[in-house]
């Protein structure tokens, strides 16, 4: 009897493509590009130099001041500081009510005296300081009085300037010294002038707070004048915040 079951095969060749006998050929993988060379330039930059250090120096013979022609005036600190120092004209403005002028300076003039102290800190691996704090500023005003005046002698006896006498030229004074624990807070004003004429440039440096903490040595002599010398520790204006103004200025007007 003839077996009419057809016996059934895997079909391998299930979804691949007819085989047409011909090999396909490789893909061919892209050719890099070749960057593209950056620009030389022909020539570096030239640095510029000086040909002639004279000709280009930035000197000005007209900013060196010199401030012999001066007033330094002196109030205490209840008197109202002043709102401004130069009127519109460019020139200084006159004193305020209470502010006494001193006389004469000696040739010392007046020192400002600026230091400052800071803390470092350092570290095991480092001999030079990590970093550096600041903890104090002062500064100073130093003043040698020519002028053994009312007004001079009242300020070496620690007088507040309410108690001094009405002219610094009276020759009758008399001041009682006595032990003091504290010295009376004053302002400080300083109007100078370098040049004369149309050539003159004004200063006007103030103290809005200031007391003594020196005094220079006193000489009654036949040879010496008798100069009164004086340390000022210039402190911030806890009313106003500010230490110490400083201005400039030129005639503007005609």
């Amino acid at each position: 009897m003839t077996d009419s079951t057809t016996s059934s095969q895997p079909d391998d060749t299930k979804d691949e493509g007819t085989d047409t006998g011909t090999p396909t050929a490789p893909t061919t993988p892209d050719t890099p590009t070749t960057p593209t060379d950056p620009t030389t330039s022909a020539t570096p930059a030239q640095t510029a130099t000086i040909a002639d250090v004279q000709q280009y120096m930035q000197n000005n013979p007209g900013n060196v001041r010199k401030h012999a022609t001066m007033v330094l005036a002196i109030a205490d600190y209840s008197t109202p500081a002043p709102e401004k120092f130069f009127g519109a004209d460019g020139l200084p403005c006159q004193l305020p009510e209470g502010y006494k002028q001193m006389g004469y300076v000696t040739t010392k003039g007046v020192v400002e005296k600026r230091s400052v102290k800071t803390d470092d800190t350092t570290m095991l691996q480092d001999l030079e300081p990590v970093r550096s704090d600041l903890s104090s500023s002062t500064r100073q005003l130093d003043v040698t009085f020519g002028e053994a005046n009312a007004y001079t002698e009242a300020l070496r006896a620690g007088l507040p300037v309410a108690a001094w006498p009405e002219s610094k030229d009276s020759k009758t004074w008399a001041y009682t010294e006595h032990g003091l624990s504290q010295l009376p807070l004053y302002r400080i004003y300083l109007i100078a002038q370098d040049g004369v004429g149309a050539d003159a440039v004004y200063r006007v440096e103030f103290a809005y707070k200031a007391t003594i903490t020196g005094f220079g040595d006193r000489t009654l002599d036949r040879a010496d004048t008798e100069d009164l010398g004086f340390t000022f520790d210039v402190l911030t204006d806890e009313r106003t915040g500010k230490q110490y103004d400083k201005a400039s200025s030129v005639k503007t007007a005609a």
